[in-house]
């Protein structure tokens, strides 16, 4: 009796754990505000470079701020992206690892040639 006691009790674990998994189906996507003076004002119309430092990467985005110095990216695979931002005479230089979901990053541009920009001298 015992027997027939801990084979159910198996079979409704075993249900029980595949019912309760659920996948996550949600891209892998990226916010970033980019901003100067210390954050106080919204970069608008910058130049942003995303990319994916590797070879052979479909991953090379060119975008432009809006208004609100925001730009945003949604990808089906996890990456880590390198991230430039330019408008003269600013830039900056940072990078990201996208989550599921919306990972939000803020990116504070400095004067060009600052040596903390976070550029180096290849970018």
């Amino acid at each position: 009796m015992s027997r027939i006691y801990r084979y159910i009790l198996l079979l409704s674990l075993a249900v029980f754990l595949a019912g309760s998994c659920e996948q996550d189906n949600r891209d892998f996507a990226l916010d970033l505000y980019v901003t100067v003076e210390d954050g106080t004002v919204a970069a608008q119309n910058a130049l942003v470079h995303i990319y994916a430092p590797v070879d052979n990467s479909a991953v090379d985005f060119f975008l432009y701020t809006d208004e609100e110095g925001k730009v945003s990216i949604s990808l089906k695979n996890k990456a880590v992206v390198e991230i430039v931002a330019t408008k003269r005479p600013y830039k900056s230089c940072t990078y990201a690892e996208l989550e599921r979901g919306s990972k939000t990053q803020y990116l504070d541009m400095t004067i060009s040639g600052d040596p903390d920009s976070g550029c180096r001298d290849d970018q």
